[in-house]
């Protein structure tokens, strides 16, 4: 497997699937590496946006210093794509705070800086002056009055993540308190727990990870995705052998999580993992995951077994895993027998997929036009109906809008896992 040394070229190569590749490497570790948000900008102003799109997004989870965030902010103030303004916000929205302290007064006077992103770097300026005891009783507190909430969107997570930035840097709770409260929480979904994974990943605390790994075993979409980002910021590959060691007797929903983590890892016994599993691993889908791990690594000992896998059938629900492992190959410098054919069928997919995007744009224009002119397409009709409304019955009618979990398929049709298709970019 390749080092971040390594893969770190790959993110201005002129080939998009191998910068995006790249990206995805770095992405997953949670990187703070000040050299990658100079590189992917490099890259934008040289390919332009739709060819970057994945890598600006991405800016975000990654380390910003002075000189970076003067680089973000004179491509935000050069451009109007509204993708790359509303991911270059997110960018300089969460920058160091020091460093936001620093350029407070370039920022604000940048061209396209958003009005969310001003009171989001307000908030964080604040929590800086605040005590690390005020911290800690503000995030328990805001815990309690989101007892009620039940879904991930039904929070203000910017506030949430502002206060464990904020509190990350102090000792408390310490390290020993941290343990003990994560220890505590045996319910199935506590706000108080996710704020405790978050900032155990924040600070970095190895001794969390026996913690964090049993957690896995919790069916709650959100709260095992926090583990799994978690892990990955930790990065101790004690985090590899505890899922390495339970693996083969979890159950599916374990596996389907825990599989990730062993990918974000940048770690020699990732690959061993990795490996070792797919030898015993029954289940098409899990193996599938297990593949696209090897391919985020950029495992050469992958190759032949992902060449394997796709060969005997695999599950396409979650990945095309020709698509994937075309450009690890590229970069590791492997030839595939098939590497044209795979070319060949993924120019054919992108260009459906550029079809299908033309008509959603031409969609869009032909309803701004029809707003412009005073017409809303998408306006309720009242009902032509003169049976009277039962004034004990309400007359709002509420529809019921599915959520779309980041490991079921996604809803566009591509076949492809929401996480790695529409839903790759979302936070």
């Amino acid at each position: 497997m390749l080092t971040a040394s390594e893969v770190k070229p790959f993110l201005v190569h002129e080939d998009r699937p191998v910068r995006d590749a790249a990206v995805e490497y770095f992405k997953g570790s949670w990187s703070q590496d000040p050299d990658l948000v100079p590189l992917i900008l490099r890259a934008y102003r040289q390919f332009g946006a739709e060819e970057c799109l994945h890598g600006v997004a991405c800016c975000r989870q990654f380390l910003l210093t002075p000189q970076s965030l003067d680089d973000v902010l004179d491509c935000l103030a050069a451009t109007d794509d509204r993708n790359i303004v509303f991911h270059l916000n997110r960018a300089v929205a969460n920058a160091p705070v020091d460093v936001l302290l620093a350029k407070e007064t370039a920022i604000l006077e940048t061209r396209h800086i958003g009005r969310e992103t001003v009171a989001q770097i307000k908030q964080r300026l604040e929590f800086s002056q605040w005590s690390a005891d005020r911290l800690w009783t503000e995030l328990q507190d805001y815990a309690r009055r989101s007892e009620d909430k039940r879904y991930a969107n039904d929070i203000d997570h910017n506030y949430a993540d502002n206060l464990i930035t904020a509190l990350a840097p102090f000792d408390v709770p310490d390290e020993a308190a941290l343990c003990q409260l994560l220890a505590a929480e045996k319910t199935e979904f506590r706000w108080l727990e996710i704020f405790l994974i978050a900032l155990a990943g924040e600070r970095r605390v190895p001794a969390t990870i026996p913690l964090l790994v049993p957690r896995y075993r919790i069916d709650t979409d959100f709260m095992l995705e926090c583990v799994t980002d978690a892990l990955a910021a930790i990065g101790d590959p004690e985090a590899v052998r505890l899922v390495r060691a339970a693996f083969p007797n979890e159950s599916w929903g374990f596996k389907n999580y825990s599989s990730a983590v062993l990918a974000d890892i940048k770690h020699q016994e990732s690959e061993d993992a990795l490996l070792a599993l797919l030898e015993s691993e029954p289940n098409s889908t899990i193996r599938t995951m297990l593949c696209v791990g090897l391919c985020e690594l950029f495992s050469q000992a992958g190759i032949e077994v992902v060449c394997r896998e796709i060969a005997r059938g695999y599950d396409r629900s979650v990945d095309i895993l020709e698509e994937t492992l075309l450009p690890v190959a590229h970069v590791l410098g492997v030839v595939v027998p098939e590497a044209d054919r795979w070319r060949a069928e993924r120019a054919e997919r992108e260009g459906m997929q550029a079809e299908r995007k033309a008509e959603l744009d031409e969609l869009g224009r032909r309803y701004q036009a029809a707003k412009a002119a005073g017409i809303d397409p998408f306006a309720p009709r009242r009902p032509k109906t003169t049976t009277p409304i039962d004034p004990g019955e309400s007359a709002t009618v509420r529809e019921e809008i599915r959520r779309v979990g980041r490991n079921e398929p996604c809803p566009c049709g591509s076949g492809k896992k929401y996480k790695k298709c529409c839903g790759r970019n979302a936070k």
